[in-house]
């Protein structure tokens, strides 16, 4: 939920309590349905209020779950290529190990994307061609696109090819294999954290918006406690113009 539309149910919010506010006032008011008499709306926008509160709550705690996990991910990229640079400094770049684990870390960090990119372009303009709309953008951020469940599974095929190497055995700590085998635990857990923060937020969200929207929420309840004070009031009266020209 983008920041604005959260203010905007705030705004909606608060336009509800000044309706209740001056309802409460109004002597005349005694409306026949259960929905909009003065304790029963009243309440409902409280449970509202509180629904809005847990959304904003859920919506933090996804935020702060998405910025550790893309951090992560930042971290296995590097880590792809520290491995790719231990096992070259191993064996040496013209060996098969190397460029097997080479074609494996491409996968990773998204420069097999990036070099098919920017083959394309080279071809277009050699031809003469204007290179197609986005063209360029997709060659800048082919790694923030990799899809990271992919990336994890190839972050997977590199440890079961590593596991085979009995030369692989770095004085680095954080590239042995234990140390990236729990990496590897902990990029599954986040991944798996994400997930369920998003079907909460979606959760959450549904339940906001029947508050809202929905038949018997305060958009509705708005409508008709207006028509209540417009009919026991008048359209001209100081009381029915009060709650007009607000959105709720």
């Amino acid at each position: 939920m983008s920041t604005n539309k959260s203010a905007s149910m705030e705004a909606r919010i608060k336009n509800n309590k000044d309706l209740v506010i001056s309802i409460k006032e109004y002597t005349r008011y005694q409306p026949t349905s259960e929905d909009i008499k003065k304790e029963n709306y009243e309440a409902f926008l409280v449970n509202a209020e509180s629904a809005m509160t847990e959304l904003k709550n859920t919506i933090g705690l996804l935020s702060t779950e998405k910025k550790h996990c893309s951090d992560l991910f930042d971290e296995l990229i590097n880590t792809a290529r520290y491995i790719r640079s231990e096992t070259g400094e191993l064996k040496g770049t013209d060996s098969n190990e190397y460029e097997q684990v080479n074609s494996i870390v491409k996968l990773i960090t998204g420069e097999n994307v990036t070099l098919h990119s920017a083959k394309k372009m080279k071809m277009k303009k050699e031809k003469n061609m204007d290179p197609g709309e986005g063209e360029e953008a997709k060659s800048g951020s082919s790694v923030s696109q990799q899809d990271r469940k992919s990336m994890l599974g190839n972050f997977r095929l590199l440890l079961g090819l590593l596991r085979s190497y009995t030369f692989y055995d770095p004085a680095d700590e954080t590239l042995k294999l234990p140390a990236l085998e729990t990496f590897e635990t902990e990029l599954t857990a986040s991944l798996e954290k994400v997930a369920e923060k998003e079907t909460a937020y979606i959760n959450k969200k549904s339940r906001i918006i029947e508050y809202f929207n929905d038949k018997g929420g305060l958009r509705d309840r708005a409508r008709r406690a207006k028509m209540h004070v417009k009919r026991k009031y008048g359209t001209n009266s100081p009381e029915y113009k009060a709650l007009v020209n607000r959105k709720y």
